[in-house]
């Protein structure tokens, strides 16, 4: 199933203040994770659950499969990456 990604205002803040190359790193991971891959287990479709990323993110998230959204709705850095 091909998803889109729907990013909560919250989660869009902590993107934006996070260093270009990092923030690169994320965003392959989330596609990666939009697409279905597996990057820590399989997602449960229409229910909500958290990933941890390869680059230490931990993000909360909610499928939609009735529109197609992997709605994120929360993003939080890893501690060395807090400002």
């Amino acid at each position: 199933m091909a998803l889109r990604l729907q990013l909560a205002p919250r989660a869009l803040r902590t993107l934006s203040g996070c260093p270009s190359s990092m923030r690169e790193q994320v965003q392959c991971e989330l596609g990666a994770l939009a697409a279905g891959l597996p990057l820590d287990g399989p997602l449960v479709l229409g229910q909500s659950g958290l990933v941890v990323l390869d680059s230490g993110f931990r993000v909360r998230y909610h499928l939609d499969p009735g529109h197609g959204l992997l709605r994120l709705t929360h993003v939080q850095a890893p501690q060395a990456h807090v400002r």
